[in-house]
């Protein structure tokens, strides 16, 4: 009886923590000063999201981003030709998911080749208050499809790929590479 006890509280535990799992992904940096909001709301567009947590955003295509994907369509009226765009509105992304959630980042390596720097073996958390949307002009815009240099696995257009847009102030915290990087991914975690 006493086993059979132990065993229940034991799954009891295990089935009231949120799934954690390892994954790897890429991130871009964002400076989140510079926005006027974020897909989440009751978030500010800040780059600390409080002691030691960075403002991330997750894209739509991601396996780890959670609720219907963002609202939207590929318009190439929307494009310059030259990686920009003329109408830079982006969709809406109601029922994320992931916003408010936390996840451990770490540097693997960098995504581009750079050989001029190392990451630093430290682990940052970010918290989710954005969206990068696939179907938002300031991503498809950028890629070769429609006149930019960008890849798609720089600019939330890669789907299966878990894409985090993190704040440019945690760069330093992951590396001393100067683009953007390979990662690897824990996370749920708490906040």
């Amino acid at each position: 009886m006493v086993a059979f006890t132990y065993l229940s509280a034991v799954a009891a535990f295990f089935a009231s923590v949120s799934t954690v799992y390892g994954a790897s992904g890429i991130t871009t940096f964002n400076d989140y000063g510079t926005q006027t909001g974020v897909a989440c709301s009751g978030y500010k567009p800040t780059n600390s999201q409080g002691s030691n947590i960075y403002a991330a955003a997750i894209g739509d295509l991601s396996p780890v981003w959670t609720g219907p994907k963002c609202q939207g369509s590929l318009d190439p009226k929307k494009c310059n030709g030259h990686g920009g765009c003329t109408n830079c509105a982006g969709p809406a992304c109601p029922g994320q998911g992931t916003c408010g959630k936390c996840f451990n980042i770490k540097c693997t390596g960098p995504l581009n080749g750079e050989t001029s720097g190392k990451c630093s073996g430290k682990t940052v958390k970010v918290k989710v208050v954005d969206a990068c949307p696939s179907e938002h002009p300031l991503n498809y815009c950028k890629t070769p499809a429609f006149g930019g240099t960008t890849p798609a696995l720089g600019s939330c257009e890669a789907p299966g790929v878990n894409q985090f847009d993190i704040a440019t102030s945690a760069r330093a915290a992951l590396s001393s590479y100067k683009y953007n990087l390979y990662i690897d991914i824990e996370g749920p975690v708490a906040c």
